[in-house]
């Protein structure tokens, strides 16, 4: 058994080994952009992307259009590409990093010939892992978008009110707001788009693809629709959408709260058994001391 092990961790480390060195020039600049404090083990990623080039890994079903809904979501339409294949030479790392540790925890304990399964299955659990990274970031902004879009609807219809148009008032919330929040970036992109010459319903249409949120579809939908037709029923849907936006936003504070409510028990819990110690100990001690 050990031998098996000794041969699993020998050979992954060698295989990645020689991809390593076979194409660190060949993606230093490819790599180049990446997070150093996002992507922490980048200096490894070369190897795994020749390993991904080579096997040609590029998904496919509905996990890769799930995974390819979460990139865009994250990282824009313009650079799904790039962070598809980025996000595979990860899940390739954590795999090889896991049939590692497997054979390594094998060696080093007496596992029998049974336990060789654990060598695949430590690499399969972190290569499905190497997804929660993405969940997370994909839940986050997700969040941030619904949490920020009602406020800025309520500012667009205010502006539109007072007589400015659509593009005058995204415009001056774009630049009057003073936040790093995904909603306000990705304006800030849309007015950037429209100055660099791209109509304003391809920028719209840019936007609604970035966000991947059905109150950011319906919203620019009813952009476009005015910008074809023209009339004052614009301002009459965007009142509406207004009023529903915070509906759900009141919605995803009060689930919010409960999910903070049900983290409360566990501490709760613990400082009732404290106090039910304090109150009880003195009284046994007294009738240990009368026996």
């Amino acid at each position: 058994m050990q031998v098996i092990s000794i041969v699993f961790f020998a050979g992954t480390i060698i295989v990645f080994a020689v991809f390593q060195l076979l194409n660190a020039q060949k993606y230093k600049e490819f790599i180049a952009p990446l997070d150093n404090k996002e992507y922490s083990y980048k200096a490894f990623l070369p190897g795994c992307l020749g390993i991904v080039d080579l096997l040609g890994i590029t998904g496919v079903g509905r996990y890769q259009t799930r995974l390819s809904h979460k990139i865009s979501m994250v990282y824009g339409n313009r650079y799904l590409a790039y962070y598809t294949k980025v996000h595979w030479a990860c899940k390739v790392f954590h795999l090889l990093l896991g049939i590692i540790l497997g054979a390594l925890y094998c060696i080093l304990g007496e596992i029998d010939f049974i336990g060789i399964l654990i060598i695949p299955a430590f690499g399969v659990l972190l290569f499905f892992l190497a997804d929660k990274g993405l969940d997370d970031k994909f839940r986050e902004r997700r969040f941030q978008l619904e949490r920020d879009f009602p406020d800025f609807l309520s500012k667009l219809v205010l502006l539109v009110n007072a007589g400015l148009n659509v593009r005058q008032a995204i415009e001056r919330i774009a630049t009057e707001t003073n936040s790093t929040s995904p909603l306000y970036m990705e304006l800030q992109n849309v007015i950037s788009d429209i100055r660099a010459g791209m109509s304003e319903s391809e920028a719209y249409s840019e936007f609604s693809q970035r966000c991947k949120l059905k109150q950011i579809s319906n919203f620019v939908s009813i952009l476009q629709q005015n910008i074809k037709l023209g009339g004052n029923q614009m301002l009459f849907e965007l009142r509406r959408m207004h009023t529903e936006c915070w509906e759900m936003r009141k919605s995803v504070a009060k689930q919010l709260g409960e999910k903070a409510s049900s983290k409360l028990m566990f501490p709760l819990a613990l400082m009732l058994i404290a106090i039910l110690l304090i109150c009880v100990a003195p009284v046994v001690i007294e009738l240990r001391g009368g026996f």
